[in-house]
């Protein structure tokens, strides 16, 4: 199953279907040490969306505690290139969100907590109805918000063997290039 897996990987990367950021190598060592499954099926959720910008430092700039930037960088989202969120604890770091705007899909990893998604303030007080107020809110790492303050979203969770948290740096970075390219395959 394995060898299977891994041909079909090498196939798949082989044929131009991934960017220039996937290292072959890092994605076969970080497979090997989270292994094959690194995120759940889509779950679909109404979430309140906010967004925070990050500083010149690649911290975010609203966060308190400055825990933005523990490893991965700060980042916003491209179309080739997965983003950073808040998330509160319920949904683990390294969890990917699929959010679909006018522009396209964009991919966001959970790297990031923050008290205001925990308190779910931003959906309280905005909320018109019932299942609006009752929404998670997860923060955005975006230089402008391109949804709607309320918006269903596709949540992968994370389902390595290794917690996000002890990935290495590398790791990490793999695991966003990674995420483009899962989310593509996907659409």
């Amino acid at each position: 199953m394995k060898t299977v897996f891994f041909l079909i990987l090498s196939a798949f990367l082989s044929a131009g279907g991934v960017s220039a950021e996937v290292d072959k190598d890092a994605l076969s060592k970080l497979t090997a040490r989270i292994g094959h499954t690194f995120w759940s099926a889509p779950d679909k959720r109404l979430v309140r969306a906010t967004t925070y910008k990050k500083g010149n430092d690649a911290a975010g700039v609203d966060s308190q505690q400055n825990r933005s930037n523990e490893k991965i960088a700060l980042r916003y989202a491209s179309a080739k290139e997965a983003g950073t969120l808040a998330v509160p604890d319920w949904l683990p770091r390294g969890s990917m969100v699929k959010i679909h705007t006018e522009q396209g899909a964009f991919c966001y990893i959970a790297a990031d907590e923050g008290s205001a998604v925990e308190s779910r303030k931003a959906a309280k007080e905005s909320g018109k109805t019932r299942e609006q107020t009752g929404a998670p809110v997860l923060d955005f790492c975006a230089e402008k918000q391109l949804w709607p303050d309320f918006i269903i979203v596709e949540i992968y969770y994370y389902a390595g063997k290794v917690p996000f948290t002890g990935l290495t740096l590398e790791e990490q970075k793999t695991l966003f290039a990674y995420a483009m390219l899962y989310i593509s395959k996907r659409e």
